[in-house]
């Protein structure tokens, strides 16, 4: 059988999603040799698997303001002209314009339904998006894949005369490798002087936007004593989302400059270490599918 996944969210600064899709995919080509894979991407993708021989890595790229558009309707054709069994979509937008879901079996993997849950605290255009398409990707698609029993249940009491509850498989979102690896006092020590940091810090990690609840994790912070604020600093990592600005706002309103300390996308390594050297790891979003960085902050 040939697969194909949509792996252009796997590499850079990947959030939850990115990091689910690397997770399975490591899983599934370190133990599967039968069937082939399709990896598509629009960026030159350091291919781990490469020495594999059922793995092949296609690059197609979209330019211009509707790359997005350009780069599923070539996506889509490559699929018919390699005569692709089975399709994984990371997301829901591509699989209500597939024609033929006979032809082209597709396994829909959804990560939450913030965009029905939680739409205040969702980029505007997502929320559209996720609205129209995803009722009919359900539809269309043969297998379903949840990162959570939650978002299981959210879906099916979404739809209720779809009948997915056999239809769906969870997929958990596991902690990867390093962050089960203890690092050395020292080690620590190394990295944070690298990111100037000092030995005592309160740390979170997320993309900053509205559905992280940073703004609220702030007002908390700027609630403690001054010798307190002092003493710990606040370190939040995580890339600039939707409406971050607001964020740097409230650090200026609280009178927070100085004592927060932002950093943006990290290595994994430094991330795993900078959190085995927080005293305190705060994980206050509003709403997720799973929750990934606070199983990391335990392992």
């Amino acid at each position: 059988m040939k697969i194909a996944f949509d792996i252009r969210g796997v590499d850079g600064d990947r959030g939850g999603k990115g990091i689910w899709t690397a997770n399975v995919l490591k899983s599934i080509l370190n133990n599967d040799r039968e069937n082939e894979y399709y990896l598509y991407t629009n960026k030159d993708w350091p291919n781990a698997y490469k020495h594999l021989p059922n793995v092949h890595v296609v690059n197609i790229w979209g330019k211009g303001l509707l790359r997005g558009i350009i780069w599923h309707w070539r996506f889509y054709r490559s699929m018919l002209a390699k005569k692709i069994d089975a399709f994984i979509a990371t997301e829901s937008y591509i699989v209500p314009f597939l024609h033929d879901p006979e032809k082209l079996k597709v396994g829909l993997v959804v990560h939450d339904l913030v965009a029905f849950k939680s739409p205040a605290k969702h980029q505007k255009k997502a929320t559209w998006i996720e609205r129209i398409t995803l009722k009919k990707a359900v539809q269309k698609s043969k297998w379903i894949f949840t990162v959570s029993q939650y978002t299981k249940k959210d879906l099916v009491e979404r739809y209720p005369h779809f009948g997915l509850s056999e239809k769906v498989t969870v997929v958990y979102a596991g902690v990867r490798d390093a962050f089960f690896k203890r690092r050395d006092s020292n080690r620590i020590i190394e990295t944070q002087r690298r990111y100037n940091l000092d030995p005592d810090y309160i740390m979170m990690a997320g993309t900053l936007e509205p559905r992280k609840n940073i703004e609220g994790a702030l007002e908390a912070y700027s609630l403690i004593s001054p010798f307190n604020q002092q003493r710990y600093r606040f370190v939040i990592v995580g890339k600039k989302g939707w409406y971050y600005k607001k964020i740097f706002q409230k650090v200026k309103e609280f009178k927070l400059v100085g004592r927060v300390k932002f950093l943006e996308y990290i290595p994994d390594e430094d991330l795993v270490t900078l959190m085995q050297g927080a005293r305190l790891f705060l994980f206050p979003s509003f709403y997720e599918g799973f929750g990934l960085p606070i199983l990391e902050a335990m392992a």
